[in-house]
């Protein structure tokens, strides 16, 4: 980092990087709640007993939530880190307890 730094840099240093975390974070909820959504459907109407129900695609849609909340929970911890450490260290300010 430079010596010296606007306030204005590290705003917009400080928002890009909030808003990347934010999108990554809701880009795995909105699949989630979709998928959540559908299977929630298949289940109410027990679509899951027809012989002719895609279990495979149920499996899949399940390994893909599976997945997404780890997505979550590895930005939420990004952004936790970031909060606590890699904002003062990119920005310069003295981190006070």
């Amino acid at each position: 980092m430079s010596e010296m730094q606007t306030p204005e840099a590290i705003v917009n240093m400080v928002s890009l990087r909030l808003r990347e975390i934010i999108h990554d974070i809701n880009n795995a909820l909105f699949v989630t709640k979709g998928f959540l959504e559908e299977l929630s459907d298949d289940v109410k109407e027990k679509k899951y007993a027809d012989p002719k129900f895609d279990h495979e695609n149920f499996n899949d849609m399940i390994a893909t939530i599976s997945r997404n909340v780890e997505k979550i929970d590895q930005n939420l911890i990004k952004l936790r880190k970031f909060a606590k450490e890699e904002v003062f260290e990119k920005t310069g300010v003295t981190k006070t307890v």
